[in-house]
């Protein structure tokens, strides 16, 4: 069952349990194009988070050059998670990370992925890829970009808190590894410093 609609994505992602459509993605089964969902916590009328994306999938598994047909994940591309209110963007990240679930890890893997603070600052993180891995984490790969005003960090990778009490924890792979909070005012070493890892 293919699902070309975006708006019924989007209910979907909002309203389902997490296993439907988890397990259709992972299946293969799944395809959407330009989705837009909104997280909201208990009593505000405005979002706290917005989750744009271009295209979610089914890819496969690569080994070196070879992909496996047996190995199936799902992919969504061109990611872009817009937080508007950073004091309930926990709850907001914690519930997708709690819709994502277990079978997430090494079966989900986020593609051009951008986060985006409104609240608070202005900052920017960007990443070639993410995936899920333990204890709330998510594994920003692929080359990392942190942007705060002018400031700038670039490193190979990074890990982000996505849930948990230390949510929006952001380790950069610089040397020494770079630790902010992505939805704080951020303070860089010095002015449009760049790092490799």
């Amino acid at each position: 069952m293919k699902l070309p609609l975006t708006a019924s994505i989007g209910l979907f992602l909002i309203s389902s349990p997490s296993t439907q459509f988890a397990g259709e993605l992972f299946s293969g089964v799944a395809e959407a194009r330009r989705l837009v969902t909104s997280f909201y916590s208990e009593t505000e009328m405005t979002p706290s988070m917005v989750v744009r994306a271009d295209r979610i999938y089914t890819d496969y598994q690569r080994k070196g050059f070879f992909r496996i047909g047996v190995l199936p994940i799902g992919v969504m591309e061109g990611v872009t998670f817009e937080v508007h209110r950073s004091q309930t963007v926990t709850n907001s990240l914690a519930r997708l990370h709690e819709w994502l679930g277990s079978q997430a890890a090494k079966r989900l893997e986020f593609r051009k992925v951008s986060f985006l603070t409104f609240a608070g600052g202005t900052n920017r993180l960007e990443s070639g890829s993410a995936r899920v891995i333990s204890d709330g984490k998510w594994e920003l790969l692929d080359g990392v970009r942190l942007i705060s005003g002018t400031n700038q960090v670039e490193a190979a990778r990074a890990t982000l808190q996505v849930a948990g009490e230390k949510t929006g924890q952001l380790i950069i792979a610089t040397t020494p590894p770079l630790t902010n909070s992505l939805f704080a005012r951020l303070e860089f070493p010095t002015a449009n410093q760049k790092e490799n890892p």
